[in-house]
């Protein structure tokens, strides 16, 4: 399954869900849903152009470790978090199903993970577009830090 598939057929399970998954973020100020309309060229509410834009977590992580188009996260190698390096792809599945790039690795005196800094797109403080999962860094490259290792409850692959 290409990572576009799986993020499409999530998205489509999500949708139906009662609960949770967009409701997690508030939606942005009309201010911010213009600037990242602008920027993208995409309208609320038009799922095609968002998904063929390439502002999603999986397009950046598949741009920066040179994946092609169609790589699916099956064909990376799952890792444990003691060997973690730069390089590597976390993946979160709560709050939300998420991917970045392990930019940094900060290990303890004997060697250990223990926080992580990772670059990303679309992981935002507020929804553009809800029903497609569009933040206000949709297409925009982001940097969180000190990401604890036993917070990456999706685990480390390896492309």
């Amino acid at each position: 399954m290409t990572i576009k598939l799986l993020c499409a057929v999530i998205l489509l399970l999500m949708m139906g869900a009662s609960t949770g998954f967009c409701d997690e973020l508030p939606v942005c100020s009309n201010r911010v849903i213009n600037e990242v309309t602008k920027r993208s060229g995409c309208t609320v509410g038009d799922p095609k152009c968002w998904f063929s834009h390439g502002g999603f977590c999986m397009d950046y992580v598949q741009k920066k470790t040179g994946a092609s188009k169609g790589a699916s996260l099956e064909q990376w190698q799952q890792i444990r978090p003691e060997i973690v390096r730069k390089g590597d792809v976390a993946q979160f599945f709560t709050p939300r199903m998420h991917v970045a790039l392990v930019e940094n690795v900060l290990r303890d005196k004997q060697g250990r993970p223990r926080t992580i800094t990772v670059s990303e797109y679309n992981y935002g403080a507020c929804w553009v577009d809800p029903d497609t999962q569009v933040t206000d860094t949709y297409k925009k490259v982001t940097r969180r830090s000190g990401i604890p290792i036993n917070s990456v409850d999706g685990g480390f692959l390896r492309p």
